[in-house]
């Protein structure tokens, strides 16, 4: 028979080997990522989250979004390979909304992308018409980036991990 000195040594043992393996699951679980995200601003009010998930989902989220879950506010679902731009204008009759203009997808000629709003989300998301040319573009606009000055835009290509505002200036 064992002595209570040994039998104590090993549950010691047991113990110790029971609470690194749980730190060490602690550990391998918090450095498990779901994919990357990437923040793009303009200011404070006027950021997005580019969310590039492992199973080949992407989310475009207004704001800073560091939930680990499936957004339920307002977002765009796309591909990896599809370029969008984003107006934000200090319009009133656009306050709160973010327009979305499709800029090609490296895949086909086809929409790759979806909106889905949430009805009482802070932001709504817009597609891109031509009703809205008036409001975000000058009068006599020629070039892309002949907006307004009280509009601003992100530009983002999602494959190469960048945007750029109207200034050209490139975010990463």
């Amino acid at each position: 028979m064992a002595s209570r000195s040994e039998i104590l040594r090993v549950m010691k043992k047991t113990f110790v080997i029971l609470v690194l393996g749980f730190v060490f699951l602690l550990i391998i679980n918090s450095c498990k990522s779901d994919g990357v995200r990437s923040f793009y601003c303009l200011s404070d009010e006027k950021c997005v989250t580019v969310w590039k998930r492992t199973d080949r989902e992407v989310y475009i989220i207004p704001g800073r979004y560091e939930n680990n879950n499936k957004p339920t506010v307002s977002h765009i679902r796309t591909i990896n390979k599809q370029s969008l731009t984003l107006y934000f204008s200090n319009e009133k009759e656009l306050s709160y909304k973010i327009i979305v203009r499709d800029e090609g997808n490296l895949v086909s000629n086809q929409k790759r992308y979806t909106i889905e709003n949430d009805v009482q989300g802070e932001w709504e998301l817009l597609e891109y018409s031509d009703s809205y040319k008036s409001i975000l573009y000058e009068p006599n606009a020629i070039k892309f980036k002949d907006v307004k000055a009280s509009t601003d835009y992100l530009s983002i290509n999602i494959q190469e991990n960048y945007a750029t505002d109207k200034s050209g200036k490139k975010l990463k």
